[in-house]
């Protein structure tokens, strides 16, 4: 052991220290102007009611875009009947 420190010396260590914690520094500094970021975009949304303040569970994240995209059909179709008759037009089965 004591041939390896006097091989590579102790200033390869602190080379190696200090670019691990100019590393960690970097990263935590960009964690925090993003997660800054991220917090006035949601405001901003929540604002211009494009963000619901609630959050939703899975299930009813997937009930509320059945039922968005129910309203928005037209002609009471459902996307599997589009599909389907898309692919007949093209020659399809």
């Amino acid at each position: 052991m004591a041939r390896y420190w006097l091989r590579i010396g102790p200033l390869h260590a602190l080379s190696q220290v200090l670019g691990w914690c100019s590393l960690i520094v970097a990263a935590g500094v960009s964690y925090h102007y993003a997660r800054e970021n991220i917090n006035q975009r949601r405001k901003a949304q929540e604002l211009a009611g494009a963000r619901p303040p609630e959050k939703l569970d899975w299930r009813e994240r997937i009930e509320q875009q059945e039922k968005q995209s129910a309203q928005t059909s037209t002609g009471g179709s459902t996307p599997v009947a589009n599909a389907s008759s898309q692919s007949s037009l093209r020659g399809g089965r």
